[in-house]
């Protein structure tokens, strides 16, 4: 049975290790599970979209949350993302990721082909009762599932889940109005963490519980800050983090533009990660110039390694 604990605060979707032939580097990868546990994060939520879980075969995925549980030794939650395209592979991977004793799965609509509300609701049931009270996560991602997840459809999964309960959803590529929305229309009991960390420095007042974002993950320290500043409503200091990551995330957007997912892998090696590879797919490569330029980009916009 998974653990009741209190799931807030900035919730690491930590990305996963690749040799320079595609295959998993679990040495690095432990390199990066403790670079997190360091900087304070709150929580993970791994091998979702930028945890490249979507990328991995079952078996794979198995070996590294089986990884991840072992190393965090329970020192914060973990949100273990299972979903997949198949519910049949998602409930492998759900009875799985319970029996190492995760604090809750996640769970992304089930995407690649079109479905209708009902497909989406009967999804989620079969995995929760494939795992009885088992706390469970919406990961809404519409932009890559063609699903939205909206307040009233995420009401309707709370029915069809229970007595699972319905610890969170993560709301991906939203505007903070509908971010609202979320809110306001969903249980209490049930947190709302934003795909945008600036979401959350907007909206911790008023509920959103804490934030899992992507394009911060080289800068957990920064995050940390300004969730433990926001929680003491300390907001100057929340604030200056806030400022440092806007400027920080106007230089990983450039590269994200030039480079794709690849920034990442030079902003881990940068943060002293032992890295070879990231995504597991090739992407255009960084020359000597662009590392200068990244580093200089990252300097000029405030950060201290």
């Amino acid at each position: 049975m998974a653990s009741n604990r209190q799931i807030e605060g900035i919730l690491m979707p930590m990305p996963v290790a690749f040799k320079h032939d595609g295959a998993i580097d679990h040495k690095a990868t432990d390199a990066i599970i403790d670079f997190y546990l360091d900087a304070g994060v709150h929580g993970f939520f791994p091998l979702g979209t930028h945890g490249q879980g979507m990328v991995m075969e079952i078996d794979e995925r198995k070996k590294v949350a089986e990884q991840i549980v072992n190393r965090v030794k329970g020192r914060v939650p973990v949100i273990m993302h299972i979903g997949t395209a198949n519910t049949l592979s998602s409930i492998e991977l759900a009875k799985h990721a319970v029996g190492l004793g995760v604090d809750a799965v996640g769970v992304v609509p089930p995407y690649y082909y079109p479905h209708d509300d009902y497909e989406v609701y009967a999804h989620y049931k079969a995995i929760a009762q494939s795992v009885p009270g088992t706390p469970m996560f919406i990961y809404d991602n519409t932009e890559t599932t063609w699903v939205e997840i909206t307040p009233a459809k995420a009401n309707k999964i709370i029915e069809a889940i229970a007595p699972n309960p319905l610890a969170g959803i993560k709301v991906s590529f939203i505007a903070y109005d509908k971010l609202l929305g979320y809110v306001y229309q969903l249980p209490k009991t049930t947190g709302v963490f934003p795909g945008g960390i600036f979401s959350l420095y907007s909206g911790y007042s008023v509920g959103v519980r804490g934030a899992i974002h992507p394009p911060s993950t080289p800068f957990p320290e920064a995050c940390v800050r300004m969730f433990e500043a926001l929680k003491r409503d300390d907001l100057k200091a929340a604030r200056t983090e806030h400022d440092l990551l806007t400027r920080l995330m106007q230089v990983v957007g450039k590269y994200l533009r030039s480079h794709g997912r690849g920034v990442f892998c030079e902003l881990m090696k940068l943060r002293g990660l032992p890295v070879e590879r990231f995504p597991r797919w090739e992407t255009p490569p960084f020359t000597d110039k662009d590392r200068s330029e990244l580093k200089a980009g990252l300097e000029q916009a405030g950060f201290k390694a």
